[in-house]
């Protein structure tokens, strides 16, 4: 089976497919599963994606080109260094259209967007742009925030349970109702020039 632009695919399983470097084009996917799949440097330009499902695949350095997505899901993919800005977000209006479990998203950028009910949960996310996003309600467990950015944004009633290497500023982004655990939550008082002992 392999990946055709100017399509719509229904609820169709792509196993194995290696469309690395490709560019697809308006095309729609609507109930897919993507398993074992590469798309790696994948040009996806004004495509839509609904309620599709992409397991143990690549999708690193894919560039979105103004598609769509609602209710897509990784599980233990690599997808490094995707810009998610560069999706068409108008016409979203009710919480985060993607979720990670046992991930890779590292180096990916979601600057300013509205991410609220976000889930990325047992995730590497290393180096990742959350600046000026609204995570409010997002569930963030267990996942490895080494070098993430998270200045200026809402973290209300965020779920960090389990997370490590986070650096949040609390004077600079709202975390009220948030919930973290210990001894990780000490990191939230790095931007206060203390000593802890």
């Amino acid at each position: 089976m392999t990946v055709k632009s100017n399509a719509d695919h229904s609820d169709i399983v792509f196993n194995g497919v290696d469309a690395q470097a490709s560019t697809v084009e308006r095309s729609v996917f609507d109930g897919c599963s993507f398993v074992d799949c590469n798309f790696s440097r994948v040009r996806l330009a004004e495509c839509r994606f609904r309620d599709c499902e992409f397991r143990n695949s690549n999708f690193s350095s894919v560039a979105w080109g103004d598609s769509r997505v609602l209710g897509i899901s990784f599980l233990d993919c690599k997808v490094t260094g995707v810009n998610w800005t560069t999706l068409d977000w108008s016409a979203l209006r009710l919480g985060f259209p993607i979720s990670f479990a046992s991930c890779d998203i590292s180096f990916s950028v979601f600057n300013s967007l509205a991410l609220k009910g976000l889930t990325l949960r047992d995730c590497k996310a290393h180096a990742v742009d959350f600046s000026d996003c609204d995570l409010e309600g997002a569930e963030l467990c267990r996942t490895d925030f080494k070098g993430a950015r998270f200045s200026a944004c809402r973290l209300n009633s965020c779920d960090f349970r389990g997370a490590t290497d986070y650096f949040i500023d609390p004077l600079e982004s709202s975390i009220n109702n948030a919930r973290f655990s210990t001894p990780e939550v000490l990191g939230l008082l790095r931007s206060f020039n203390i000593e802890i002992e």
